[in-house]
């Protein structure tokens, strides 16, 4: 399984991510919009560019937060939304631990990403709008064999 990392130190906020997800999106949304809303959302705080997308959770609360049912577990384990049983509770924009669901009040609903997005090859269009390589989307086991390798290189050894 793939998933999307972010790498702080490479983001400059130019907010490339969010205008290609914007633009990717536009086409599958069941709800009329003059700009669809991004999924991925780039901040800045304290502690530098924060990324705010769905981590998709191996025990996701939105999906048990969810009143309308619009939020499930499909195949793959992926989270996916239905936005037409969206009842627009916004339940799952306050029990989410990324700040990943995207309220809009406008169309009284909340949307998330959920990787459907036109992308034939092997990256999102977010990931491919960031010429910095500070959003990539790989491998699971393979990134975390090289996370913990390279942790285990900085341990002193005896």
């Amino acid at each position: 399984m793939k998933a999307f990392y972010f790498k702080p130190e490479l983001c400059d906020l130019c907010r490339k991510c969010e205008e290609a997800c914007s633009n990717a999106c536009k086409k599958y949304r069941s709800l009329p919009s003059s700009k669809a809303l991004p999924h991925v959302r780039a901040f800045f705080s304290t502690k530098g560019p924060i990324l705010r997308f769905c981590k998709q959770c191996e025990e996701p609360p939105c999906v048990d937060a969810c009143i309308g049912e619009s939020l499930q577990m499909g195949p793959g384990d992926f989270v996916i939304q239905d936005e037409s049983r969206c009842i627009g509770c916004f339940m799952c924009n306050m029990v989410c631990p990324n700040a990943a669901m995207v309220p809009s009040y406008i169309h009284k609903k909340a949307f998330k990403c959920t990787k459907q997005c036109d992308f034939s090859d092997s990256a999102p269009p977010c990931v491919k709008s960031c010429d910095r390589g500070a959003l990539t989307f790989e491998d699971v086991i393979d990134t975390t064999k090289k996370i913990r390798r390279k942790r285990m290189a900085e341990l002193p050894r005896k």
